[in-house]
């Protein structure tokens, strides 16, 4: 019975994250704005932050728009490298020179 329940609770979880990654389309997270809030679960924010590290040779790891361990890490050392307090909190500072880095928008169409 309690794995039935601990089954259940899972895949809850996992439509739970489904419907919150629906959400963002390239529209979305092109348009993402830093706010200053921390995100929970997955965010624009996060996501396009992830993806203009990448593309700054900082790699976060799994691009996903969680903020996790590598992400943190991936922020302190661009932080560092861009003369900014290393903390691996992504800043308004930190975001203003992170978009600046990129002319590009964060996702694309290809065909």
């Amino acid at each position: 019975m309690i794995r039935l329940v601990l089954a259940a609770a899972a895949m809850l979880v996992m439509a739970w994250d489904a419907t919150a990654a629906a959400k963002l389309d390239a529209v979305t997270v092109n348009n993402a704005q830093f706010d200053g809030s921390e995100a929970k679960g997955v965010s624009a924010t996060v996501l396009k932050a992830q993806i203009l590290l990448d593309r700054a040779r900082f790699s976060p790891g799994l691009i996903d728009g969680r903020q996790a361990e590598n992400f943190s890490r991936a922020v302190s050392a661009f932080q560092a490298a861009n003369g900014l307090p290393a903390d691996g909190k992504l800043t308004r500072e930190t975001w203003d020179k992170l978009v600046a880095s990129s002319s590009r928008p964060a996702l694309e169409t290809y065909e």
